[in-house]
């Protein structure tokens, strides 16, 4: 497989993965409080729910997906692209370097959120809290490795390969030997030294 073929499989894989992590879980915090039925918030890249359903009627939550999946597109897009002839082929890096910014910043910045929300706050002997990551965080991390290794193969131009054979030729008819020297002819004789 080619360096651009496997730019464009990692560039799509990581596109995709980024727009299913969304759906996945980011973080939990809950309780269980000695029972078997936990108690809690979860919060996905589109909507916090509440651990039994309806237990607490919630606003709106951040959507954390929006700049996520306009990222997986722009992957997508910069897939697609890498498909065309050499040299509108250079849209296609310049895709996969926006989009795969644009992806590490937006799961920067939802890891950042995600830490505040998972840092206990002053323990209560009452109660225990448990604070997990969710798998859609760490997909989006390994979203993001997969596309900046992506970016990378697309990026790489390889040395074009000549078509047929290589004839090097000396079209003028100075008396240059292999070496690129200058034979000296002597005047007087008009034999080479």
């Amino acid at each position: 497989m080619s360096r651009r073929g496997l730019g464009v499989g990692l560039l799509s894989v990581a596109g995709v993965t980024a727009a299913v992590a969304t759906f996945l879980p980011l973080y939990s915090v809950g309780t269980s409080l000695g029972g078997a039925d936990r108690f809690g918030f979860t919060t996905t890249g589109w909507a916090t729910t509440s651990e039994p359903a309806g237990l607490a009627r919630l606003g709106g939550s951040v959507q954390y997906g929006v700049p996520l999946v306009i990222a997986a597109v722009l992957l997508l897009v910069a897939a697609a692209l890498a498909f065309l002839r050499e040299p509108q082929r250079q849209a296609a890096r310049y895709a996969a370097v926006v989009a795969t910014g644009l992806l590490a910043g937006s799961v920067w910045t939802t890891a950042m959120v995600v830490a505040v929300w998972l840092t206990p706050p002053v323990e209560d002997a009452r109660t225990t809290l448990e604070y997990k990551t969710g798998a859609g965080l760490w997909s989006l991390v390994a979203a993001v490795l997969v596309a900046v290794v992506g970016t990378v193969f697309l990026l790489r131009r390889g040395v074009p390969e000549p078509e047929g054979a290589v004839v090097h030729a000396v079209v003028d008819d100075t008396d240059t030997p292999p070496m690129g020297i200058q034979v000296a002819v002597l005047p007087w004789t008009g034999e080479k030294a």
